[in-house]
């Protein structure tokens, strides 16, 4: 159903992670055109590297009392950044949509309470990805992986935290040693990465492309189909495949929220209305290998080569720890990993 009243298609903003080039094309054809056929509505992509830059941005803004006419009608947040978000105040609320995940996703994101101040999009999983054409099997623990960094200098790294794939693989170490434990072998493991752990790459991307050069040896995404993805554009070998530590990955929700000033409050919500759909959350589980929020997958939704079944990640689901842990965490990270020689 269109918006009431627009003889022209109303725009609606929607800041987004833009690191991944298969969503960004599908957000830029495939929805653009169909929110602006269905809902009168113009989509703008508002692009982001990390999503406490849009909450920054908001705090600003309420800080200058700009309380309407706001530059983002929609957010994709979670963890941390809604934390901080919620206790700025820069989120608007309550957002009513239908429910596709378990009441758990609707009660606390990284142990804050929602309190309907965001709705649950998409579930994600951590899982590593390696090439069966170099070696026959990854280490399957933490021990493990230390171990074959150690033994393999420059073949291994990951993204820089805050970036959310390599800050989300730190926090194994966090949920398997503890605050000091963790560190310290994310420490002793930075001379035997790539560049001697000088430098990290600055988005999941360049890990990536470096894999995919084999310049190193593993990928890694929240998204367990991701390998299977580029597998079938062509960017992965065909011999790639994923797997789990054997004492599990972390894996969250991610949401979607809208600001206290978006400047069309109504666009904002019909997006989220149709971006939580049952028919979107299939196409997109389709079209990018997103994961599906139901016990099971419905009929017509293939797996790929390389994503792991649903029972194996089910199994090997670690719950993520506490947003302010989270934020500690990846401060004592930088200071010991990039602030220190």
């Amino acid at each position: 159903m269109l918006l009431a009243g627009c003889g022209k298609p109303h725009e609606v903003s929607f800041a987004m992670w833009a690191g991944d080039e298969a969503r960004n094309r599908y957000f830029e054809t495939t929805v653009r055109e169909q929110v602006r056929v269905k809902y009168g509505l113009e989509l703008r992509i508002v692009p982001y590297g990390h999503t406490g830059e849009v909450v920054s941005k908001l705090v600003t803004e309420k800080g200058a009392g700009k309380v309407s006419g706001g530059s983002v009608d929609v957010v994709w947040i979670n963890g941390e950044n809604f934390r901080a978000a919620k206790r700025a105040g820069v989120l608007w609320g309550p957002i009513v949509m239908p429910r596709l995940y378990p009441e758990a996703a609707y009660e606390k994101d990284f142990g804050t309470p929602i309190e309907g101040l965001e709705t649950p999009w998409q579930s994600a999983q951590f899982v590593m990805a390696w090439d069966t054409a170099r070696f026959a099997e990854p280490p399957r623990t933490l021990e493990e992986l230390k171990t074959w960094v150690k033994a393999h200098p420059g073949r291994f790294t990951y993204p820089a935290p805050p970036e959310f794939s390599g800050s989300v693989f730190t926090r194994h170490f966090l949920l398997a040693k503890g605050f000091a434990g963790g560190l310290a072998d994310l420490r002793e493991m930075k001379p035997y990465l790539w560049k001697k752990g000088e430098t990290y790459p600055g988005t999941v991307a360049e890990v990536d492309r470096l894999f995919a050069n084999n310049e190193i040896d593993f990928a890694m995404s929240y998204g367990p189909s991701f390998a299977s993805e580029r597998i079938a554009r062509g960017s992965f070998a065909k011999t790639v495949r994923t797997f789990v530590f054997e004492s599990g990955t972390i894996g969250n929700y991610n949401y979607l929220a809208v600001p206290f000033n978006a400047n069309d409050q109504e666009a904002g919500l019909t997006l989220i209305r149709d971006l939580t759909s049952f028919e979107r959350v299939f196409d997109m589980a389709k079209t990018l290998g997103n994961s599906f929020p139901q016990k099971g997958e419905p009929a017509g939704l293939e797996r790929g080569v390389a994503t792991l079944p649903l029972e194996v990640l089910r199994k090997h689901f670690l719950p993520e720890p506490d947003a302010d842990e989270l934020v500690k965490f990846e401060q004592a990270w930088r200071a010991e990993m990039l602030l220190k020689p």
